[in-house]
């Protein structure tokens, strides 16, 4: 097999974010400061944290959104995810209002607020999130429901992230940007997105059977068993596991195209 170091390292870079870089944590900060200054949310603890591929450090050019997982430890359980998402819109909108051509800058979805920023070219999509039960994971609001949150536990994904690049002599993380970019060259905006190739890799890494001398090697390792996993979804439906909660598997939005 031809390892094409030089190739590898090109196709790397040419992919790295770039501008994005120093952009992205700009957006982040102005939404967090933005949340953290209102005194109602403070009351809730508001603590907001970047989240996403961009800080798991395995996004591609170009960064389109950033997460922003803003956590509120003490909101009472009587306020429901509207009551919450309400809140988030006003805030919001009172401080970034509208663009240049009269549009809003603060979009409402099912599950979070999304600011928009147009000098970057990029949006940051805040999350509310509670507490679950168990004191160590997190709840955010349910798509379509407005009543029902669903637990998560995005923080862990980036500690498991840093841990499996260690273990591999940083290949983990390069392999799943190379991995993303493949998905992206074939598929372009249609599902899975890269999230899934993410999850998928990892699971193909905790499994022992990714391994390599080098980032060919790996590459070539790790497309082969995401490759299994993904026929397994397809032909068998067998779901892809949450790393970050045991006996979960994350939600794909896929057809069997």
């Amino acid at each position: 097999m031809a390892h094409l170091k030089q190739q590898f390292k090109d196709a790397l870079s040419s992919i790295e974010p770039g501008h994005d870089k120093a952009n992205a944590p700009e957006a982040h900060r102005l939404v967090r400061d933005v949340l953290e200054a209102d005194a109602k949310l403070a009351e809730y603890g508001v603590s907001p944290v970047l989240i996403g591929s961009y800080k798991r450090n395995v996004s591609i050019k170009r960064v389109k959104d950033v997460d922003v997982f803003v956590r509120l430890p003490d909101v009472p359980s009587d306020v429901t995810s509207k009551d919450i998402l309400d809140r988030f819109f006003t805030v919001l909108h009172a401080e970034f209002g509208t663009d240049s051509d009269g549009h809003r800058r603060t979009k409402r979805q099912d599950r979070s607020l999304q600011v928009s920023f147009p000098e970057y070219d990029l949006y940051v999509d805040a999350v509310p999130a509670r507490p679950h039960w168990d004191g160590e994971t997190w709840e955010i609001p349910q798509k379509g429901d407005v009543d029902t949150w669903v637990r998560t536990n995005p923080e862990t994904l980036t500690s498991l992230s840093s841990e499996m690049n260690a273990a591999h002599d940083a290949y983990y993380v390069p392999t799943v940007k190379l991995l993303r970019q493949t998905r992206r060259s074939f598929l372009g905006l249609k599902k899975p997105g890269g999230f899934f190739i993410e999850v998928a890799t990892y699971q193909a890494f905790a499994s022992g059977l990714v391994s390599g001398n080098d980032q060919a090697e790996y590459y070539v390792s790790a497309l082969e068993e995401v490759s299994k996993i993904i026929d397994g979804f397809v032909s068998y439906g067998v779901g892809v596991n949450d790393p970050t909660l045991s006996g979960h598997t994350i939600s794909i939005r896929a057809t069997g195209d």
